[in-house]
């Protein structure tokens, strides 16, 4: 059997937000030897409709790759001096230029221009802390989020966040991924798939 082999993926010292990204030195540097890995705690990694864009959510923050190779970090709106830890992503299938975040400490953020400006799309979420954001892939105006927390449990939107209900309690233990998946059952039907600290779970999307 051959092995997989897996390369790191430098980034490009070249910020969004007036300042060099983690790990990084000077413009066109790359990573400092003491910082081999310049992405702390990468928690998403998502493309964008066109396969054309990469994006990749970290502790450190967002960052998008048009090579697969170098990274740049991409601004989000932040009330705090330090960047947003970026906790899921999810890109619409049929907009290239739209794009969903879900993050630790501001909620979701959506873009509709390629990530050139963002917005918070909040209402109606019982908490902030969001764990996990899955779209429907037959009707990408309806998302569910995960909260954790204040507030926490399972949040459905159908008009492309415009406003969250909540669904329910969500799964048990800590969310590490969230998914909405159109398996052909015969009878049709959306699942929920979230993935957990004690495992994988399942759910009909029949809410």
């Amino acid at each position: 059997m051959r092995a997989v082999r897996w390369l790191g993926a430098a980034l490009i010292g070249v910020s969004a937000i007036g300042g060099s990204a983690p790990g990084v030195g000077a413009a066109g540097e790359p990573p400092r030897p003491e910082q081999p890995n310049a992405f702390e705690h990468v928690h998403a990694l998502t493309f964008d409709a066109e396969g054309q864009t990469l994006w990749l959510g970290t502790h450190g923050g967002l960052f998008r790759s048009e090579d697969g190779r170098t990274w740049r970090p991409v601004a989000l709106p932040s009330k705090q001096e330090r960047h947003l830890d970026v906790m899921a992503l999810v890109s619409d299938p049929k907009d290239p230029r739209t794009l969903y975040v879900g993050t630790h400490e501001a909620g979701v953020l959506k873009t509709t221009d390629g990530g050139a400006s963002w917005s918070g799309i909040n209402t109606g979420l019982g908490g902030a802390d969001v764990h996990g954001v899955a779209l429907d892939p037959n009707v990408p105006r309806k998302l569910h989020a995960l909260v954790r927390g204040q507030g926490g449990g399972l949040y459905r939107t159908s008009d492309a966040g415009s406003r969250w209900v909540r669904v329910d309690d969500g799964p048990a233990g800590e969310v590490k991924v969230l998914t909405s998946v159109n398996i052909s059952t015969g009878m049709g039907g959306i699942f929920l798939y979230a993935g957990t600290a004690e495992g994988l779970l399942k759910s009909p999307d029949c809410f």
